[in-house]
């Protein structure tokens, strides 16, 4: 049976952080060894900005929904300190970093190019992506180490699409999902899918979109048409990433447990196959639908194993990439207001009056919410975050 996760002690992460800059929980210790603890914290001690690191073992249940920006966030409100914050993150597939600032000239943008390259050079070593993140930081190396990785994954990822597309197939059934799949996992590091979207709100800043913020510069079309690109990729090999993932757990698990469960599980993950699709260029929007299916498969996988009912988790409606909603919230809509389910960071971004991090996709050389996208069964459901039955829906959508 899974134990209910115990809440973070903020003050005693506090207490580390106030110390020595740096926060390893004693679950971690066998993912962050003694001495690596030892070169992050000196490392930490030489960087110009104050910077902060936590190593904790999140989990999809716990009260930040793990992820990783929650917990950074929840962290910083509890003690308000300008710095650089670097987060671990031990979910699906390999281990990475997420990264946030507070009141520094190291935006989040410059943070998001730190763990980057940390995780594509270290992709399976959470103590040494921590170590190389804080290196950059303090030796000032963060661009031209970005640059060098970005450039070995952009050669990776046009290798691995064309080795797919030419021996693509596709298994209907319950087994694998085939090379498309597959191919996925011979990228070293996939990007993850809302550092990436925070890369694309910074563009969008940069062109003046977001209100509030001053415009900086226009940027060539081609430059945005390269974020946007490299944003999609991401997200599509992470898909098929946690679709591997959840697709070999359930063949490795044994059918006992909850058969409603059991049957939810299954569900989802021939759902999310099927959403997924073959195709090299999925829509984006079908993308976040397999993401979201696959969370919930999951779920469904863990219930059916602890011998519990599952019942799905309403996602946050802004971005349902942001995970499981905390909280129900009133919005002014142009034909009135409307209650719907979000998450604790769009939940503060609204309450600070600023605008939240929505999930927008391009559709006809524009920027627009998924939600007024039409492309069903995601906007009509806000990805199953007002029809909680996402399975159903897509069935009857897509017949």
């Amino acid at each position: 049976m899974t134990a209910t996760p115990q809440s973070a002690d903020l003050d005693a992460i506090w207490a580390s952080l106030d110390e020595t800059g740096v926060y390893v929980d004693p679950s971690m210790t066998s993912q962050i060894t003694a001495d690596q603890v030892a070169e992050i914290e000196a490392n930490v001690a030489r960087t110009e900005e104050p910077t902060y690191v936590v190593a904790y073992p999140l989990a999809f249940d716990d009260e930040f929904s793990g992820r990783a920006e929650d917990l950074l966030a929840t962290v910083h409100d509890h003690n308000p300190q300008p710095g650089v914050y670097l987060a671990t993150d031990t979910g699906f597939g390999e281990p990475r970093l997420e990264g946030k600032s507070w009141e520094t000239t190291t935006d989040d943008y410059a943070a998001y190019k730190v763990t980057f390259a940390a995780e594509h050079e270290h992709p399976s070593n959470l103590g040494d992506q921590l170590v190389a993140a804080t290196e950059m930081l303090a030796d000032g190396t963060t661009e031209a180490r970005y640059n060098e990785e970005w450039t070995e994954y952009e050669k990776e990822s046009e290798s691995t699409s064309s080795s797919t597309s030419s021996s693509s197939s596709y298994d209907d059934g319950g087994g694998s999902t085939g090379p498309i799949v597959a191919g996925s996992l011979t990228i070293a590091i996939v990007v993850v899918a809302i550092a990436l979207a925070r890369t694309w709100r910074r563009y969008k800043i940069e062109r003046g979109d977001i209100p509030g913020r001053k415009k900086a510069f226009a940027l060539p079309a081609s430059v945005v048409e390269r974020v946007r690109d490299a944003h999609d990729s991401a997200l599509i090999a992470r898909a098929d990433r946690e679709l591997l993932a959840l697709g070999e757990l359930i063949d490795e698990t044994d059918m006992q447990g909850d058969a409603a469960a059991w049957q939810a599980a299954l569900d989802h993950y021939d759902a999310a196959k099927r959403t997924r699709g073959e195709g090299s260029k999925p829509d984006v929007l079908d993308v976040v639908g397999t993401l979201v299916l696959v969370e919930r498969g999951s779920a469904a996988l863990d219930a059916a194993t602890a011998g519990k009912a599952y019942k799905p988790t309403a996602p946050c409606y802004l971005n349902p990439l942001h995970g499981a909603a905390n909280g129900r919230t009133t919005l002014d809509t142009a034909t009135g207001k409307v209650t719907v389910p979000l998450c604790a960071a769009c939940r503060r971004d609204l309450k600070a009056h600023r605008r939240p991090d929505i999930l927008d996709v391009v559709r006809g050389g524009k920027p627009v919410h998924y939600f007024d996208s039409g492309v069903e069964p995601w906007a009509s459901t806000g990805y199953g975050s007002l029809e909680l039955d996402l399975v159903t829906q897509l069935h009857r959508t897509r017949r």
